[in-house]
């Protein structure tokens, strides 16, 4: 009996033989296919920054084929398979609107450390236009590769990409991550230079140049549709003496803003900024209270090209940003009207930084005041601001021949009206804040 199962086991192994090698034809043949198959999307632009870029589309990739804004970053993103809460294949990339501090390697073994993965390979990528600083990055023992690659950009931005996969093949990660690069795309972007030169010149006059008596001051009403009254917002920037010690000479500017709107997603928001008059120094400190929660923001620039942005809520989060040529805080939204209608430019696009500690790009362009919807009897000059972030807010601003905004237009879902009063006004519509607008005028004092 034994002798007989000796005799058959070497047929029982052929065909186990035989299986395993048809097995692994079907494997390679499958690897082949899912390479094959491997198709790119048509290029994804990022609007008004001269960027464009082609995702991994078809064979179960999924893509929204659009790029988001989150946290100072636009992130354009696609995973396989599709609708899989576990992708084996990802990748990404990302638009940060400010160049972090580090250089390329110290990144790429931040971002190895941060997996428990190893650095295994560096390298440098030149196309048309870019030049992209990469590394491999794996773990071995989950048979996981990732490459990262980055690049600085004009005006302070940066590009990083990553396509990452786990239990398979680095060489196809390799494939994908070098076709991204390959269809990369990067155009000048004149509207952001336009708005790095009224920048510039803004510092060089000095904010000084642009008050009144010493101050300006913006107080608005809040109308919805219906033209009730349902908020305010009031600004306030006065130039104080200096003292002459660290600033050079330089005169001080102080600014105290507040927001409150009413209703079932009421908003109270409060705001401090300092800065010396080239705008080389500052710092800009918020509060904001809603329905979800309080938030405290500080901004700082305490160096020519650094910002840090610290907020305080159960944990500290703070974060550091090189200051581009074409941030601005907008608390001096006022001064980019101005000097666009003294430098002549129609259009321009700047970063806005907020008080919350958001930096947005911001399309501003100056519009007809006679026909149309933007026609305004009282209006010398009106502008439409646009916010690049994809939440589809504008505003239409009018200004009188002083070159002061007297009324807004803002649309976002619903359009709301802001009406230029006085601080009187507000403290009579709003008793409740009327304490806090004193206590805010006599800050500035």
């Amino acid at each position: 009996m034994n002798n007989t199962q000796e005799t058959n086991n070497p047929g029982y192994d052929k065909i186990a033989l035989l299986g395993l090698f048809m097995l692994s034809l079907l494997l390679a043949n499958s690897i082949v296919f899912f390479k094959a198959r491997i198709s790119f999307s048509d290029p994804i632009r990022l609007s008004k920054t001269g960027l464009s870029v082609s995702m991994p589309s078809g064979h179960n990739w999924q893509s929204e084929k659009q790029w988001k804004y989150q946290e100072n970053i636009f992130s354009l993103s696609c995973l396989f398979p599709r609708g899989s809460e576990r992708p084996t294949a990802w990748a990404n990339c990302r638009y940060l609107l400010s160049a972090e501090t580090t250089t390329p390697q110290m990144r790429f073994e931040q971002r190895a450390s941060a997996i428990n993965a190893v650095v295994t390979e560096t390298n440098q990528t030149q196309t048309d236009t870019l030049t992209i600083d990469w590394a491999r990055i794996d773990i071995p023992e989950l048979r996981f590769s990732m490459f990262f690659g980055t690049s600085r950009l004009p005006d302070n931005r940066q590009l990083d990409i990553e396509v990452s996969q786990i239990a398979g093949e680095g060489e196809l990660t390799e494939q994908i991550f070098k076709r991204i690069i390959e269809s990369l795309k990067l155009e000048d972007n004149r509207l952001l230079k336009d708005g790095a030169e009224i920048v510039a010149e803004i510092k060089r006059r000095g904010i000084d140049s642009f008050l009144n008596s010493q101050n300006r001051q913006a107080y608005f009403l809040i109308k919805d549709e219906a033209k009730r009254n349902i908020g305010f917002t009031m600004d306030v920037i006065v130039e104080s003496d200096t003292d002459g010690s660290a600033a050079g000479d330089q005169p001080d500017i102080r600014a105290v803003g507040q927001f409150y709107i009413n209703g079932q997603n009421s908003i109270e928001h409060a705001a401090f900024f300092q800065c010396s008059n080239n705008l080389d120094q500052f710092v800009y400190k918020s509060e904001t209270g809603s329905r979800i929660g309080r938030i405290v923001v500080e901004i700082v620039l305490n160096t020519p090209d650094v910002i840090t942005i610290r907020k305080f809520q159960t944990q500290t989060d703070e974060k550091s940003y090189r200051l581009g040529p074409a941030m601005i805080p907008e608390v001096f939204l006022d001064q980019l009207l101005m000097q666009m209608l003294v430098s002549e430019k129609k259009q321009i696009i700047v970063d806005i930084i907020e008080a919350t500690g958001k930096i947005i790009p911001t399309l501003l362009t100056e519009i007809e005041t006679t026909e149309g919807i933007t026609a305004d009897k009282d209006a010398a000059f009106a502008f439409e601001l646009e916010l690049l972030d994809g939440r589809g807010f504008s505003e239409r601003l009018y200004l009188n021949e002083q070159k002061q905004v007297y009324k807004r237009l803002a649309r976002q879902d619903n359009l709301y009206i802001l009406e230029r009063t006085g601080e009187e006004n507000i403290a009579r519509e709003f008793p409740e804040h009327a304490d806090r607008i004193l206590r805010n005028n006599r800050m500035l004092k």
